[in-house]
């Protein structure tokens, strides 16, 4: 109406209401009533007819209504005067469970952990100095496609025009230099500084990060938490968006079937599955149609735990020339491989070891769709409409199972008998973690060996392990448990392994772990430094400075830590350590340098060359 005039402000618009009649409307701000009564809107045309009872809210309450629709039980962040206003808000939402870390980097790897077990994940931090902390973190989400919104806050709007000098801030250009880093490794940046545009630009972010499986970034300056906006945020429904699945078409169908006939001619087809399922729900689908097509399936490392580990289709873990001898001879005799949602990386390919037919390979992923040398290359197939496509088709023919079997299949750990005189190894604290790890384990192994040799601890259900294997940040690990806790506080046990280097890192997070009562086992491979690093190129830059693990945990408030150097004595603090479920422990594990699992040692061998 001519009563509501719009006024351009400083990076925005912004609806300004001059009279009172916008001031009157009912106010119910998601987690915060600010205004408890509830007043009708008056009319104001000459017919004299009531409208209907409005509803509205503000910035932050939209925000807030956008995440509860779609989840989020959890937000991971550290306070800064910048986002203050906003973790009030947060903190008093009945919806919401605000989990303050000790530093923001922690905060980003909780979230980027609930975001792989739940489907999304946010965390909140101040301007500049909190946001430059997550760029590692969200860097690592967005090469491993984890689904973590970055909440931000900023300078006020006004405060920003005619005090450009204010703390936190990188004082270049117009302001958005933060935000354009983030948009560098982010799917999709929003700028909440507009009362106009804020609920489009929160669905325009959550929509991408939940379509993409990659993070997204949001910013909203501390004088515009409360500006209250025009309209809701727009409706969402429950089921994840998936990208190409608007609806399947007939070319679709037709090259998809053409695709699945070939690998039902094959005698001895093997799946090669990757993170991708996993990051976009495609498990049962996958699953449903191994046993339907009675094909075998291995997973990349990355891809560990995306199915049970004692499925009896379950191959093992394929990395080229990193595999265990039974899995690497199965795979590369297969005469028809279908690698879906896996990436070519080093890390997976075992520094491109792999060696399976290429004439006989399909690829197919969420980047460039799918190609195979036996057929024309499908860019509009990707794993989500591949698979939806074979959900659809008949079962085989009777007696069209695949001719070959596998000979073997996982088995579990054989139970641990412990030497009391054996120093304990890398190998042997892999058998004695594995026979502790049940259905309430959530496995978190940080970069370097402890991720290589706890790749041969079965898991028996399905996303147990959690690791950032392409990335490979030291320091993910154990922040990482504190999201994988809240993500199922009632089922969770985080176990994590990583080394002292590692360690050093992140230490600080077991104040968060202590704090919030969190039952975490943090396994220190003890080996005096980075010994990923020590076979490439060795120098006292590879040392670190000795610490006592168990009088630091202590210190931070963990309610138990021990050392140990024997398989005896490693067997039975892993009891004790387990039986305490108060809160977090802390297990130091004395490690010879010189122990190393094969496949770091081929690793190491092949990175040397390049160093």
């Amino acid at each position: 109406t001519a009563q509501h005039k719009y006024y351009f402000l400083h990076r925005g618009h912004h609806l300004h209401y001059p009279d009172p009649l916008h001031s009157n409307m009912k106010k119910t701000l998601s987690g915060v009533t600010n205004d408890t009564e509830s007043k009708k809107l008056k009319a104001t045309s000459s017919s004299h007819e009531q409208p209907a009872e409005v509803e509205e809210t503000d910035i932050a309450g939209a925000l807030i209504q956008a995440l509860v629709q779609r989840g989020v039980k959890n937000v991971y962040g550290v306070p800064g005067d910048y986002v203050l206003g906003l973790f009030d808000r947060f903190e008093r939402c009945p919806d919401i469970n605000l989990v303050c870390t000790a530093g923001e980097e922690g905060a980003a790897f909780a979230a980027d952990a609930e975001a792989r077990i739940s489907g999304l994940g946010v965390c909140m931090i101040t301007y500049g100095v909190g946001a430059f902390k997550v760029i590692n973190p969200v860097g690592g989400a967005f090469a491993e496609q984890s689904p973590v919104l970055v909440i931000s806050g900023a300078p006020g709007v006004e405060e920003a025009r005619t005090r450009p000098y204010l703390h936190h801030r990188v004082h270049r250009g117009n302001g958005e230099t933060q935000r354009r880093i983030f948009s560098e490794v982010c799917v999709e940046t929003g700028d909440l500084s507009s009362a106009r545009t804020a609920c489009q630009e929160i669905t325009k972010v959550l929509d991408a990060i939940m379509a993409w499986s990659q993070p997204g970034y949001l910013e909203i300056p501390r004088d515009r938490i409360a500006r209250v906006v025009p309209n809701p945020t727009l409706p969402f429904h429950a089921e994840k968006r998936l990208p190409n699945l608007d609806g399947l078409t007939a070319l679709h169908r037709k090259q998809g079937l053409e695709v699945l006939s070939w690998m039902r001619c094959c005698k001895r087809p093997v799946v090669i599955a990757g993170l991708e399922i996993q990051r976009f729900g495609l498990q049962h689908k996958l699953q449903t149609i191994l046993a339907r097509e009675g094909w075998s399936c291995a997973t990349s490392l990355t891809g560990k735990s995306l199915m049970s580990e004692l499925d009896p289709l379950f191959l093992g873990i394929y990395n080229g020339a990193m595999s265990q001898g039974q899995v690497k001879r199965e795979v590369e005799v297969s005469d028809g491989v279908l690698v879906i949602g896996a990436h070519n990386s080093d890390i997976d390919s075992g520094i491109y070891t792999v060696n399976i037919n290429l004439k006989r390979t399909v690829y197919v992923d969420m980047t460039v769709g799918l190609r195979w040398e036996a057929g024309e290359n499908y860019e509009i197939l990707n794993p989500i409409s591949l698979l939806e496509v074979w959900m659809e088709a008949d079962s085989p023919e009777q007696g069209a199972l695949p001719v070959i079997r596998p000979s073997f299949a996982p088995k579990k750990h054989t139970p641990f008998e412990a030497d009391a005189h054996k120093r304990i190894t890398i190998r042997r604290l892999i058998d004695a973690i594995g026979n502790v790890v049940n259905e309430d384990t959530v496995f978190l192994a940080d970069a370097g060996d402890s991720l290589f040799s706890a790749a041969d601890i079965h898991m028996p259900f399905p996303n147990q392990f959690l690791s950032n294997g392409f990335w490979c940040s030291l320091g993910f690990a154990l922040p990482a448990s504190i999201g994988a806790f809240f993500a199922n506080p009632d089922r969770t046990r985080p176990i994590v392994l990583l080394g002292d280097g590692s360690f050093l890192m992140c230490a600080i997070e077991l104040a968060t772990l202590a704090r919030y009562n969190i039952p975490a086992l943090i396994i220190i491979l003890d080996n005096k430094g980075y010994n990923t690093e020590r076979p490439m190129l060795d120098g006292s830059f590879n040392d670190i400075q000795p610490v006592d693990h168990v009088a630091l945990a202590k210190s931070f408030g963990c309610k138990g830590a021990q050392r140990v150097e024997t398989e005896a004595e490693c067997w039975r603090s892993l009891h004790e350590l387990l039986n305490e479920k108060s809160g977090p422990t802390v297990l130091s594990v004395s490690i010879d340098p010189s122990d190393m699992s094969d496949a770091l040692r081929h690793l190491t061998a092949s990175l040397k060359k390049t160093v």
